[in-house]
């Protein structure tokens, strides 16, 4: 972890999801959940330890699949990546029973 990594923020689109995700990380983490345009910002406070980003980052990953979400964006230190985990349950993505009504 650098200096300049201070929090690492997730990127959810579905409301309920990012209410959960930022529950179970305020299990360990201060933990802050705002909405910004179409997407839910689940921002998480690092602390000084070295390894707290990996541990917040296995923690996180654990959830996406679990979620079945198959990706979400993050963002650390400036720069955004994907963290990949599982498959992407197409049935139960939060958009599946609207477009089934509307096809």
């Amino acid at each position: 972890m650098t200096a300049l990594a201070e929090a690492v923020h997730f990127e959810v689109t579905d409301l309920a999801a990012a209410v959960r995700l930022t529950r179970l990380l305020a299990q360990t983490w201060i933990v802050s959940l705002r909405e910004r345009g179409e997407v839910n910002l689940v921002s998480a406070a690092l602390r000084n330890d070295p390894g707290e980003l990996g541990v917040l980052l296995r923690t996180a990953e654990s959830w996406v699949e679990e979620e079945s979400l198959c990706m979400i964006r993050f963002q650390v230190d400036g720069r955004e990546y994907v963290l990949q985990a599982g498959e992407a349950d197409w049935q139960s993505a939060p958009h599946a029973a609207q477009i089934a009504q509307n096809g």
